[in-house]
C-alpha cells in the first residue's frame, strides 16, 4: 500500500533528479533509449553521481550507507527511473546488493557494498549455459578447489552487459553433476581476471549480450558466495530480487503509443479507446504485482510465487502494448529508429519480445513456480 510518507519521498525524490546536471541527463537518456541493457560512459557518471548525493541505496540499512526506507520506496524509485528513460541500476542495486547483505560474509560486505552504492560497480549475470538455460541446474561450469582458491572452467551464454561490467555474478558446480541443485555454488569475478575471454552476441532487438568463456580462471576462496554446494539459494534469492523489480517499462511505452494515437486522431475511436483503456488497467496491474512483492519484502516474505507472476505478467503486457501500437499503426510501424511511429520503440519492443519472455527465467518455468509455490500445486 502506497501511504503519504512514499507520496512524500516520491516529492524529494522528483526535485533530486529535476535538479540534475541537464547536460548528464541528457546525454545519460540518450545512451540509455539507445540501449538499455548496456549501461556505457554517461550512464556510469549518473548512477555514481546519484550514489555521491546518496540517492541509490533507497532502501539499503544505513549501516551500508543507504537511506534506510524501504522496499516500497526502492520500487517507486525505480519507477521513477525508468519513467525519465534513465538507468536505475536494477541487477547490481536492487539484486546483488540485497543478495550480499542475506548471505555474504563481512567481508565480502565491506569489500563490495559501499561500492556498489557508490555507483561504482556494474555486475553482469553468469547463468545460462548452452546446455543449461530453463534447466540451469545441468549447468557444467566447474570450480575446482586449489588450495586457498579455486580454479573456474567452463562457459556462460546470453550474459548481458559483459563488455562493461566490472565482475560477474557466476553460478558454477562444486558438486558431483547428479548432484544438481545441491552441487551448485555462487562466486563474484572481476572481468578482468586471467582466463576470462568475451564474445559477443548481437539478438534481433540489437541488443548486444554476450558469451562469456572461463579457462583456467583463479579466484580466492572468498570470492564464493554462501557454503559450498549450497549456491542454489543465493542464485534464487538474487533472482526474486531481481523480478520483483520487472514492472516499469509497460506503463511508459503504452504512454508513447497513446500519445502517437492522440496525434494521429485515433483515441476518438471507441474501439481505438476501449483497447488503450485495457491497456491502461493491464498497466496498473503490472504495478501492483510489484507493489504487493515490495510490500512482502517489507514485511520479512519472500514473494517467491509472486516473483514469477511479476515476471510474467510484465513481459506478455509489454509484447501485448507492443503488437497493439502495430495494429494501430500498420506498415508505418515496421520502421525502425526515431524517424519512425512512438520514435520507433514499438517496433523495438516487438523484436525484443522474445527476450523478455525467458529472459530472467522463461514464462513456463515462472508458470510451475506460481503452481507450486503459490498454488500448492504437485510437481
Amino acid at each position: 500500500m502506497v501511504k503519504a510518507e512514499h507520496l512524500e519521498f516520491l516529492g524529494e525524490l522528483r526535485a533530486y533528479l529535476d535538479a540534475l546536471d541537464p547536460d548528464l541527463v541528457a546525454a545519460t537518456r540518450a545512451e540509455h533509449i539507445a540501449d538499455a541493457m548496456q549501461p556505457r560512459v554517461n550512464g556510469r557518471r549518473f548512477l555514481a553521481r546519484l550514489g555521491a548525493d546518496g540517492w541509490l541505496g533507497v532502501s539499503w540499512p544505513a549501516e551500508y550507507g543507504g537511506q534506510g526506507r524501504g522496499p516500497v520506496e526502492q520500487w517507486l524509485f525505480a519507477e521513477e527511473l525508468c519513467d525519465r528513460r534513465l538507468p536505475n541500476g536494477l541487477l547490481t542495486l536492487n539484486a546483488i546488493g540485497p543478495t550480499l547483505m542475506a548471505v555474504g560474509t563481512d567481508e565480502q560486505k565491506a569489500e563490495f557494498l559501499p561500492r556498489i552504492i557508490a555507483g561504482e560497480l556494474e555486475f553482469a549475470i553468469g547463468y545460462s549455459e548452452p546446455d543449461a538455460g530453463s534447466d540451469l541446474a545441468a549447468l557444467r561450469t566447474r570450480a575446482r578447489p586449489d588450495g586457498d582458491a579455486y580454479v573456474i572452467d567452463g562457459q556462460k551464454i546470453w550474459t548481458t552487459g559483459a563488455t562493461v561490467a566490472t565482475h560477474l555474478w557466476l553460478a558454477a558446480r562444486t558438486g558431483e553433476q547428479a548432484d544438481r541443485h545441491r552441487g551448485i555454488s555462487m562466486f563474484i569475478l572481476p572481468m578482468d581476471a586471467p582466463g576470462i575471454e568475451i564474445t559477443p552476441i548481437l539478438t534481433q532487438g540489437g541488443e548486444q549480450t554476450n558469451t562469456v568463456f572461463l579457462d583456467n580462471v583463479r579466484v580466492p576462496a572468498g570470492a564464493r558466495i554462501g557454503a559450498e554446494n549450497e549456491g542454489w539459494r543465493v542464485l534464487t534469492t538474487a533472482l526474486n530480487y531481481e523480478r520483483m523489480f520487472y514492472h516499469n517499462e509497460p506503463r511508459w511505452e503504452l504512454r508513447q503509443l497513446r500519445d502517437w494515437a492522440a496525434s494521429a486522431g485515433l483515441l476518438d475511436d471507441p474501439v481505438v479507446a476501449e483497447t488503450m483503456g485495457e491497456l491502461a488497467v493491464d498497466v496498473e496491474i503490472c504495478r501492483l504485482f510489484a507493489q504487493r512483492g515490495a510490500q512482502m519484502l517489507a514485511d520479512g516474505q519472500v514473494p517467491y510465487a509472486e516473483a514469477s507472476a511479476n515476471k510474467v505478467w510484465w513481459s506478455e503486457l509489454r509484447q501485448r502494448i507492443c503488437d497493439t501500437g502495430l495494429d494501430l499503426i500498420g506498415e508505418a510501424g515496421t520502421v525502425a529508429g526515431p524517424t519512425g511511429p512512438a520514435h520507433g520503440h514499438l517496433e523495438h519492443g516487438l523484436r525484443s519480445s522474445p527476450v523478455w519472455r525467458f529472459g530472467g527465467g522463461t514464462n513456463e518455468i515462472q508458470l510451475d513456480i506460481i503452481a507450486q509455490r503459490g498454488l500448492g500445486m504437485p510437481r
